[in-house]
């Protein structure tokens, strides 16, 4: 067992100069000679903890994903907040695309990044749905599908990913109001619930009235 703990140990000091470097310099740029350099071992440890900088990558993913979902978790359980609110807060979480986001846009790494959204989707969900839940009690949502609509957002949300989609200020803008008012109706908001949402989204009561 202490062997198995100090190798995973060793993993993620491993992967935090890792991730330290793909900050600095991003993922294209940074070499295994720079990841050799900055921990200061042998290139053979490294290749006994990772096959490669891909391998690494998938590592570092799969780090973030658990890290994310415990983060979720954690808003899942405050009993301090609405359902509106937790919901507000894990869309703002899951909108940050964090530091790998560059290597998953890659062309060679599509599949590692088709890979990280399934990953993601499938250990957010019953998290995120347990929120639709406690707000479909507390009567803020009303919809009789919530794990689906948890999907069907999460994959709408992949618009917003600046990897894939290049839009204009004004394009994102609308997109993001899009996106609100599709989830009011997906979810089957109450007028409290909206009003809430809008708020903490900084969306004008105008676009939120007109909408309604």
């Amino acid at each position: 067992m202490r062997v198995i703990k100090e190798s995973k140990e060793r993993k993620n000091e491993i992967l935090d100069i890792v991730e330290h470097l793909f900050n600095e310099k991003g993922y294209a740029k940074t070499t295994v000679d720079d990841i050799l350099k900055e921990s200061g071992i042998a290139k053979g440890t490294l290749y006994y903890h990772f096959k490669s900088k891909e391998d690494i990558l998938s590592a570092m993913i799969e780090r973030q994903i658990e890290r994310r979902k415990q983060s979720i978790r954690q808003i899942a359980e405050d009993k301090t907040i609405s359902a509106a609110e937790k919901l507000f807060q894990v869309i703002t979480l899951l909108s940050k695309s964090g530091t790998l986001a560059d290597g998953l846009h890659e062309k060679e790494n599509s599949e590692l990044h088709q890979k990280s959204f399934t990953r993601s989707l499938m250990r957010f969900a019953p998290i995120m749905t347990d929120i639709i839940e406690q707000g479909i009690k507390s009567g803020e949502f009303s919809t009789p599908y919530p794990r689906e609509s948890v999907e069907l957002l999460f994959c709408a949300s992949q618009l917003h990913d600046p990897g894939v989609f290049v839009w204009t200020k004004e394009e994102r803008r609308r997109k993001v109001e899009a996106f609100f008012w599709i989830l009011e109706l997906t979810l089957g908001m109450s007028d409290d619930a909206k009003a809430e949402l809008y708020r903490l989204a900084g969306i004008s009561k105008e676009v939120s009235e007109n909408n309604g």
